[in-house]
């Protein structure tokens, strides 16, 4: 199996009696392609990790509510993409033994291959699903241009009763998806324990593990549930056994891609992640939640870098502001991204990232501003030649600059600011001029952007339409380079 070294059996062993201890029910079975079965494929209960034998025979402890699933070598794919987990059934048996088989099946590898990261779909009711499934659904259906999809978690807005609706989308979807555990998709009308058992009916384990193309794909549990309708950024004890039981299997340079709801700086334990990610050279972490975009670096005392990206929401600013022609809100987020998600691609371990608006083109990757900053879009240059840049996927290694007609460059210097687009909506919504009445006003319009770049046109900058050129750099995306024009009265 590609990128794994063997595991111990003094490692297996651990694994089983941790849980043996307290728990007398087994699950036993097979892991097989067709009528062959597989060696050395790793199979788990969100908790334990234990790998199959030279006749593809594995045995796990088991408790009731957990989630069983095998953890997919580099060139298998799930048979049944629909259901590949098995849920424990509540009420066991004392001492009892449950018979569990699953089915794999050969896909082709590719070094070079593009997954799509889709943050919070979010929809309340179903007006809102019906705006996702016309708007990034229905996008997603027509798109063959990637591999697979991750779902970053809240794909409700404490409606578990949408995930049936979804459940169907998401599998009408030529490609394989996967989805993480948001806080907003917890049952409760369920008790604090139960709250994510609609979620695993719907969509598996909350935590689980594939490899592909020899990259380790994992997806974590970052909600605790506290009260009858809070919950705290903490990772369960179950969370780092597996992740660490998972590690001890993989090389320091395995490229690793962590999915989970809760950016990194809003979990309470994450030195516990750290201290198990701290060999690791090459880890990508991506997360939703915040309905804004941004990329973070995590300095280890290994020295090695946790490289993070928030991927923002589809359902931008939760599905509001003005409608256009079609009933979709604008839905901008707070950071002056429009709602939209992210393309991976990987290649030969290295990846790029770029983002991707709903229903806009594939190079609208930023916004120009270029009027005065409490002005109105599309107005001319602003009389002190001030503009504003908001590079959507923008860091703070990104390096934007503009080269004008003759061949002199302006460099825009990173600047924390409301995105003045946003600053508009909220002026706008202030004075009473905007949204309409079908419309729904958009909330929290005071994030501080930080992608926006600031630039200074020269004193000498000719009046009329001047044609200029725009290059952005960032070591995690492609180079940008776009021409357009700027009005100066």
């Amino acid at each position: 199996m590609a990128n794994l070294k063997f595991v111990t059996i003094y490692f297996l062993l651990i694994g089983f009696l941790s849980n043996a201890q307290t728990n007398n029910t087994w699950v036993n079975g097979t892991i097989f392609v067709k009528n062959k079965r597989l060696k050395q494929v790793m199979v788990s209960n969100g908790d334990t990790i234990v790998m199959t034998n030279k006749k593809g025979e594995y045995k796990i402890p088991v408790k009731e509510g957990q989630v069983l699933f095998p953890i997919l070598p580099s060139g298998y794919e799930y048979s049944n993409r629909k259901k590949w987990w098995f849920n424990i059934p509540e009420h066991l048996e004392p001492n009892s033994t449950i018979k569990v088989a699953f089915n794999l099946q050969k896909i082709k590898e590719n070094k070079n291959f593009t997954f799509l990261a889709i943050g919070d779909i979010q929809v309340g009711d179903d007006k809102e699903l019906l705006q996702a499934t016309q708007s990034v659904m229905t996008e997603l259906l027509n798109r063959k241009d990637y591999d697979f999809s991750i779902y970053l978690g809240d794909l409700v807005n404490d409606s578990p009763e949408l995930f049936t609706p979804l459940k169907k989308l998401i599998d009408d979807i030529e490609q394989p998806s996967w989805v993480v555990y948001g806080n907003h998709d917890r049952n409760f009308k369920a008790g604090k324990e139960n709250q994510s058992n609609f979620f695993r009916d719907n969509f598996g384990s909350e935590t689980y593990a594939f490899f592909r193309n020899d990259i380790l794909f994992v997806s974590l549990n970052s909600i605790t549930p506290e009260g009858k309708y809070g919950y705290k950024g903490i990772y369960q004890k179950n969370q780092i056994r597996f992740l660490s039981q998972l590690l001890k299997s993989v090389k320091p340079d395995q490229p690793i891609v962590i999915s989970q709801h809760i950016p990194l700086v809003g979990m309470k334990n994450k030195q516990e992640l750290l201290n198990i990610l701290n060999p690791f050279k090459n880890i990508l972490v991506l997360s939703g939640h915040t309905h804004t975009v941004f990329q973070n670096e995590i300095k280890m005392s290994s020295g090695n870098v946790i490289h993070e990206l928030t991927a923002g929401a589809v359902c931008g600013n939760w599905w509001t502001g003005q409608k256009n022609w079609q009933g979709i809100p604008l839905s901008l987020m707070s950071c002056g991204t429009p709602k939209g998600y992210f393309e991976i691609n990987f290649n030969n371990g290295n990846y790029k990232i770029k983002y991707k608006g709903v229903n806009l083109p594939s190079n609208k990757q930023f916004s120009v501003w270029l009027g005065d900053y409490n002005s109105e879009p599309l107005s001319s240059l602003s009389k002190n030649n001030e503009f504003y840049v908001n590079v959507f996927s923008g860091s703070k290694h990104t390096k934007v600059s503009v080269k004008l007609a003759n061949n002199e460059v302006v460099y825009l210097q990173n600047d924390r600011i409301v995105d003045p687009f946003v600053n508009y909506i909220k002026r706008s919504q202030k004075e009473g001029k905007g949204p309409d009445k079908n419309s729904k006003k958009s909330p929290y319009l005071r994030t501080k952007s930080r992608h926006i770049w600031k630039g200074i046109f020269p004193d000498n900058f000719k009046k009329g339409y001047n044609k200029i050129e725009i290059t952005i750099e960032d070591p995690h995306f492609r180079t940008i380079k776009e021409s357009f024009w700027v009005l100066k009265k």
